[in-house]
This record gives structure tokens, sequence and C-alpha cells, in this order.
């Protein structure tokens, strides 16, 4: 039987993984966000953002982004894989308090974009990670990437080129494809400020 103290020593241990490694923390909770999101229909639209009803649901701008589409497991699947690759590096190169204040406020800063670009719902933790990779490019340029796998790229070229066929192309050719392309882009607006800002420092 598992006394009190060794029952401290796995509570404390927990605790250890998650201090100052709050990356892996979000990571967490947007995974299990999202198994509530199958276990219970209503979670989602609960924290969904919607547009038209952000005024009277102002927590939606930031509980949007530990959601993600049900019907695409593709939609959090990549993002978690990105995620978990490039936000820990970010976290270590400017640090905790920063790092979240990365991600809570890109998170605003593209959903309240969002509002005023789009009628539809929004879902997903992309304009985050967009910010996340953005203001790691402007901190780390030259930090080699291998896109697939085996293609090297530097991450600038990730961060600023792949997004003009990904999402410019694609606004500019008005594509109807259910995906938030100007979330996208304000996520990596806002990457690019605080990285400039904090390169500046």
């Amino acid at each position: 039987m598992p006394t009190i103290e060794r029952l401290k020593n796995v509570d404390t241990s927990l605790f250890s993984v998650f201090s100052h490694n709050y990356s892996y923390l979000l990571l967490f909770i947007m995974a299990l966000s999202f198994v509530l999101q199958l276990l219970i229909p209503s979670y989602t639209q609960l924290l969904m953002l919607y547009p038209q009803n952000v005024l009277e649901r102002p927590w939606t701008l930031v509980t949007y982004v530990f959601l993600h589409s049900t019907h695409q497991f593709g939609h959090i699947l990549i993002n978690l894989l990105v995620f978990v690759f490039f936000a820990p590096v970010l976290e270590r190169e400017v640090g905790s308090t920063k790092f979240l204040l990365i991600f809570f406020l890109s998170g605003i800063f593209a959903g309240i974009g969002w509002c005023f670009t789009s009628i539809y719902p929004a879902v997903g933790a992309s304009a985050v990670i967009y910010a996340i990779l953005t203001t790691l490019a402007v901190l780390m340029p030259r930090l080699r990437v291998y896109l697939f796998g085996f293609v090297p790229l530097e991450l600038w070229m990730i961060a600023f080129i792949l997004p003009l066929f990904y999402d410019v192309l694609p606004l500019i050719m008005g594509l109807q494809d259910g995906i938030a392309h100007a979330a996208h882009l304000y996520g990596l607006l806002f990457g690019l400020l605080a990285g400039l800002s904090l390169k500046d420092k």
C-alpha cells in the first residue's frame, strides 16, 4: 500500500515536471480539452469563439485556443506536434513569464482580429503557434528545422515564407476552405512584433 509520504512525493514530482515548463502544461491542457470535447458535446459550444457573441462571451477569446476540430484529427495532431517541438524552445529562450504572455496575448489578439474579419466561429491553437514560430524566428532565424523530417530549412523560411502559400494566397483567391487564415496571420503579426521587441532588449 502506498504511504502518504510516497503520495506526496508523486505529487511533488508531477508538479516539478510542469514547474518552469509551462509549455508542457499547456500541451497537456490542450490534449485534455480535446478529450473533453469528445466526451461532452456542449463543452465545445461553451468555449468556442463566436464573433457575433464575443462581447457577451469574452472568455472565449482565451478558451477557443484550447479547442480543436473533432472532425479532423489532423488539426490537433499537427498543432500539438509543432507545439511540442517549438514552444519549449521559446520558453527556454525568453523565460516562462514572457512565454505565457506571448501564448495568451497572441491568442487574444488573433481572436479579436478574427472577430473583425469573419462571422464564422473559430477553434484551435494555430494562431498562437504562428506567434510562437514567428517570435522564435526573429530571435533565432538560423535555427535549422527539418520539414517533414528530411527537408532542411532555416526557421525564418518556415515562419515567413510558408504562410505566403498556406494563408496569404488562399485569402487573395477568396477560398472558403474552413481554415481561419486571417487568424493565422494575426498570430504571425503578433509574433513578429513580440520577437522584435524582445530582440531589441
